[in-house]
């Protein structure tokens, strides 16, 4: 009896190192897609791509190196639970895999839903339907924070300020004060930020100031123009307007989330009248059958 393997055949030696080849660009091609291997808890893995997804999917900032460590820890303890499930008790993990797909189910119906129909949706909201949505509920809208209109620089503690006179240009008693502090901002700003059109939550604007220290509302209410430094930055404040905690924040600072809530209002309603159309259009896509 003759045996023929691989290495004694040329043809079949050429074939096995194509194969080998693609499996190398297969596996390849597999870990460019999904990234670096972040964690694993026995075969289940978790590569870097997948985790940036995830973080994204809940609203957390997969650039924040401490809460994406915190996300990976958290991810490994779930998971922990998961293989010891499948290892200990598989009967009962067949009943969690049950309800995964069930859950998995009920987020595709939404996903597609939310997909199909906004190819559909009408994305134009007029002035008028701002204005009206705005007058109607403007109760919604109080505000939790002051809004302010305002001009911030942080700067090296060591810059020599006082000899390109921002410390007076900062006050901004006339457009050349300003164009000077845009000049020196450009050469030494570690932050900067200026406007005296479009309005921003105080909390926002005094983000990297150490305010802690000062009282905000005097911040705010007396309309500060000051500076000050700690061991390592000078810091320049000028609050041109404000508007009150509590109070109804102005149109423009709402438009874009009038908007969002006026077209979700259509989404929700258009969702309603064509739910049962989808669900038919896609069960003719697919073959389904039943046996009871």
């Amino acid at each position: 009896m003759t045996h023929y393997t691989l290495l004694d055949n040329k043809y079949s030696n050429k074939k096995l190192k194509q194969v080998v080849i693609f499996c190398s660009l297969l596996f390849l091609f597999s870990c460019i897609r999904k990234g670096e291997l972040v964690a694993s808890v026995g075969n289940i893995e978790l590569y870097e791509n997948d985790l940036y997804t995830l973080m994204k999917q809940q609203g957390i900032n997969p650039n924040d190196s401490t809460v994406r460590n915190e996300f990976v820890l958290n991810w490994i303890d779930r998971q922990v639970y998961l293989a010891e499930l499948i290892a200990s008790y598989p009967d009962e993990y067949n009943i969690v895999e049950l309800r995964s797909n069930e859950f998995a189910a009920d987020l595709a119906k939404y996903e597609l839903e939310e997909m199909m129909l906004r190819k559909k949706l009408d994305t134009i909201v007029t002035e008028e339907e701002l204005l009206s949505y705005y007058n109607r509920n403007s109760e919604e809208f109080a505000l939790p924070d002051y809004l302010v209109k305002g001009l911030y620089l942080k700067i090296p503690k060591e810059t020599d300020f006082k000899v390109k006179k921002v410390d007076k240009y900062f006050l901004l008693k006339n457009d050349k004060d300003l164009a000077q502090v845009d000049s020196y901002a450009k050469l030494y700003a570690l932050n900067y930020y200026y406007s005296d059109s479009s309005w921003i939550y105080f909390s926002e604007f005094a983000k990297d100031i150490p305010v802690k220290k000062y009282n905000r509302d005097n911040i705010v209410l007396n309309r500060t123009k000051t500076y000050f430094s700690d061991d390592m930055y000078t810091y320049f404040i000028n609050i041109t307007d404000f508007k009150l905690k509590d109070e109804t924040p102005p149109i423009d600072f709402l438009r874009r989330e009038i908007k969002d809530i006026i077209i979700g209002k259509r989404l929700r309603e258009l969702k309603e009248r064509r739910e049962i159309e989808i669900l038919k259009t896609l069960k003719d896509k697919h073959e389904i059958s039943i046996n009871v």
